[in-house]
């Protein structure tokens, strides 16, 4: 879901079609484009840290299980 803000942002060119607000000099419609790409970045560092964090934790959860169906077995024999 993160990911897909910058594109629908960006996607959206009647909402920022305009010359004013200018920046420096730089037409809105110019630096509008130019915000959206350290956002973009930081959107894309968030959601991989969220996809690893979940990554690990279900393979913990696995390990986990895997012990507990050994210790099982184990203590049948």
């Amino acid at each position: 879901m993160l990911l897909l803000i910058p594109l629908v942002a960006l996607l959206a060119i009647p909402l920022y079609n305009s010359i004013n607000p200018t920046l420096g000099g730089v037409p809105f419609f110019y630096w509008y484009q130019l915000l959206w790409m350290p956002l973009g970045a930081l959107l894309y560092y968030i959601a991989s840290v969220i996809w690893n964090e979940k990554e690990k934790q279900e393979e913990s959860e696995k390990r986990k299980a895997a012990r507990k169906s050994s210790s099982r077995k184990r203590s049948r024999r």
